[in-house]
């Protein structure tokens, strides 16, 4: 493709030869081959103005770049033509969907965002999907996955680059919808720009990511980005704000949350869900159980029932996205009942560990956010009998006002909490944990038994905090002291299978220790 069609929509100023072939996009001057063009982007850590030297080293043949004055260090290779625009990341975006074919376009894509629920909507989205005949592929925070091919994921939605050349692997190999997790990151940096989406859905939005966001309100804008790149219906008969032709579908959103309820009411058109009464997609009925939940959904024009083995009312929220998007989509009743049932479980999502004669129950979960933390004991406490013995710590990088706030959860609702290290990344762990004590004020503080994994420290406290700071270890120490009909929840860090401590990453998986502890421990 030559650079002229690559950039014959933009707002440019070219300096050189456009009818050049371009071999490739690259926004990463060490992935740069001969004939390539390297986007200049500046990024939280680095510029890309700063790399442009080496990317014309490297053999580029072309440079976009929002900074002008950038192309004085092109220095006078006439060879290498120089595209100036006002937005680079927008650029991007733009000629890598343009590369690829334009591969949205070809897939029903659906986009899922809010802070909590993405990966499991995906799942059961994925399901019903599945049930109904389509072939689906699903980029999210777990993996990217399509037609066979699984490949772990590096950020919950890739780069514009990457994005782009994965749909259109996707449209080659047969996929007809994409299921899409869509962070907020992603949406204010403009990755998915150029996507068009076939449906949307918000989940919720709490309490994460502020240290890249300055405010919620912040937050809030970037999710709602999302909404504005619905693919349009084309025949002018439904009108939106300023004349805007309706979207295919009407944006999917949980009312039940304070954000969505005000996404919705800001939207000309949207289809609600949940509890409240006041939602289009709601439960007449609805049970939840240790043995999953049951429902009985209302929709405009039918009544979905719901069985699945998937466990609490966060859950239910979940299922009610998953059937409200596909609804959307045009997706038989009886195909999302049996989408929903087909569902056992989503990796690292309350994801239950066998402890030998049922001794007690265990269960790893991603939780790693306050408010979803604050669920998931929620739904423990409420159908569990005995203690709750819950292990979390929090990621260094990170907002650091979540810390203590995740303490107070946990204490909320765990008669022990064990504080121990997440993904400390560049931070000092024993740093993180202080921070993240600083929530457990009002709660005792007592002594693990490190050598003989003794409860005796434990007997008789209604709440009480310790601090394990080898993850391992404090894994073990909850597996050690827990019996009866307790229940130990190891919270965090899901299905990673990583540990990244002072900037190297190790091999570390939750559901690998609790295993190995269980086994071990409970012989």
């Amino acid at each position: 493709m030559t650079l002229e069609e690559l950039i014959g929509c933009l707002e440019c100023k070219v300096s050189g030869e456009a009818g050049l072939e371009v071999t490739g996009i690259h926004c990463d001057s060490r992935s740069v081959v001969p004939g390539g063009l390297f986007v200049a982007i500046t990024g939280e850590s680095a510029n890309g103005n700063d790399f442009i030297a080496m990317a014309v080293e490297k053999g580029a043949c072309s440079v976009i770049t929002d900074n002008s004055g950038s192309a004085s260090l092109i220095s006078d290779s006439s060879a290498v033509t120089v595209v100036v625009v006002t937005d680079a990341r927008e650029a991007l975006s733009t000629v890598s969907s343009r590369f690829y074919g334009s591969p949205s376009e070809s897939l029903t894509l659906v986009g899922i965002t809010g802070t909590n629920g993405k990966t499991t909507v995906a799942y059961l989205v994925e399901s019903i999907l599945q049930e109904a005949g389509f072939s689906v592929g699903v980029i999210g925070t777990i993996n990217y996955r399509y037609a066979g091919t699984t490949v772990a994921a590096t950020h919950t939605t890739p780069g514009a680059v990457e994005l782009h050349r994965i749909l259109r692997e996707m449209v080659d190999a047969g996929v007809t919808h994409c299921v899409m997790e869509v962070s907020s990151h992603a949406l204010e940096q403009k990755r998915v720009e150029s996507c068009r989406f076939s449906a949307t859905v918000f989940t919720n939005l709490t309490h994460e990511h502020l240290d890249y966001h300055k405010n919620m309100e912040e937050y809030f804008q970037a999710k709602s980005l999302l909404f504005s790149l619905l693919k349009e219906d084309g025949t002018g008969n439904a009108q939106g704000n300023a004349g805007k032709e309706r979207s295919i579908t009407d944006p999917v959103i949980n009312i039940d949350d304070t954000w969505g309820h005000r996404l919705s009411g800001e939207l000309p058109f949207s289809l609600s869900y949940g509890l409240d009464s006041e939602a289009q997609m709601r439960p007449a009925e609805y049970r939840l159980s240790n043995d999953g939940i049951t429902a009985v959904v209302k929709t405009p024009r039918a009544t979905i029932e719901v069985k699945s083995d998937l466990i609490g009312e966060f859950n239910l929220y979940n299922i009610l996205a998953a059937l409200s998007v596909t609804y959307q989509l045009g997706v038989e009743c009886r195909v999302i009942e049996a989408g929903i049932r087909a569902l056992k479980k989503i990796p690292g999502r309350l994801e239950p560990v066998a402890v030998p004669g049922g001794r007690f129950r265990a269960y790893v979960d991603y939780a790693h956010t306050c408010d979803a933390l604050e669920r998931v004991l929620s739904e423990l406490e409420r159908v569990g009998k005995g203690r709750i013995i819950t292990v979390f710590g929090c990621g260094g990088n990170r907002d650091h006002g979540k810390r203590p706030e995740m303490a107070r959860a946990a204490a909320r609702h765990s008669t022990v909490t064990i504080v121990t290290t997440d993904n400390p990344r560049d931070e000092e762990p024993g740093a993180i944990i202080e921070e993240v004590i600083i929530g457990l004020e009002d709660v005792e503080r007592v002594a693990p038994r490190l050598t003989s994994f003794s409860s005796e420290g434990l007997k008789g406290k209604k709440r009480c905090f310790t601090v394990i700071e080898d993850r391992r270890e404090a894994i073990r120490y909850a597996v050690s002291i827990a019996a009866g009909s307790d229940i130990v929840l190891v919270a965090g860090k899901g299905h990673e299978d990583y540990q990244i401590v002072h900037g190297v990453r190790s091999h570390f998986d939750d559901l690998e220790e609790l295993r190995a502890a269980v086994t071990e421990l409970t012989v």
